[in-house]
């Protein structure tokens, strides 16, 4: 059926796109609590769908399997992460570089870390998920390198770190950032936010100082 036909059509009152749209944010909510609950690789459709209150015909309709879900899901994640990132960068160019980190550490630990599924899923399952998802994963850490290596290059013309190649440092964080993330979303007690953000801005400033 087009689209121009699919645009008028209701069901029980309501426009099919957003029925749609509301069962696939319902498939993506349970893709990420069985996910992270279950583990990528124990997982199913099934279990996705109980979650979700829906069926796999419903499921098939809207993803092509588990992975083209989890696909979605590291991107969606890994998107709005950098976004809030790159907003708390812009909106403080005029502070100084230790001050941008903090901020910087603060929008990225909220955006993933806060909801422990999101961690889990962006930072654990999605390791050795498929070659799809590797690629993804790639892609996502040189684009973080990139927007970490230009904020260092900015400090830099500031004199405030040293001058350098910062590709190799960047890649580093990244991978201590997202350890500390990974296992402070699920400690219980979690540490203060602003302890875990005194600790990865120490890392931060000492790799780049390097």
């Amino acid at each position: 059926m087009s689209q121009e036909a699919n645009s008028g059509r209701r069901y029980a009152g309501q426009p099919v796109e957003d029925r749609q749209r509301e069962r696939r944010a319902r498939f993506l909510e349970s893709g990420l609590t069985v996910f992270a609950r279950d583990g990528y690789a124990n997982s199913s459709v099934g279990a996705i769908c109980k979650d979700a209150g829906l069926s796999s015909r419903q499921f098939y309709e809207e993803f092509t399997g588990r992975e083209s879900l989890l696909v979605e899901l590291f991107a969606l994640i890994d998107r709005e992460s950098r976004t809030a990132v790159l907003a708390s960068l812009d909106q403080s160019t005029d502070q100084s570089a230790l001050e941008r980190i903090d901020g910087a550490i603060r929008a990225y630990v909220q955006s993933i870390g806060t909801d422990m599924r999101r961690a889990r899923v962006v930072l654990v399952e999605v390791v050795g998920a498929g070659t799809k998802v590797e690629k993804m994963r790639g892609e996502s850490r040189r684009a973080w390198s990139s927007v970490l290596a230009k904020a260092a290059e900015d400090a830099a013309l500031h004199g405030e770190i040293p001058t350098g190649d910062y590709d190799l440092r960047m890649l580093a964080i990244i991978g201590a950032v997202n350890y500390v993330v990974d296992e402070w979303s699920g400690a219980e007690p979690r540490q203060p936010l602003d302890e875990v953000i005194r600790v990865l801005s120490r890392i931060i400033v000492g790799a780049i100082r390097a």
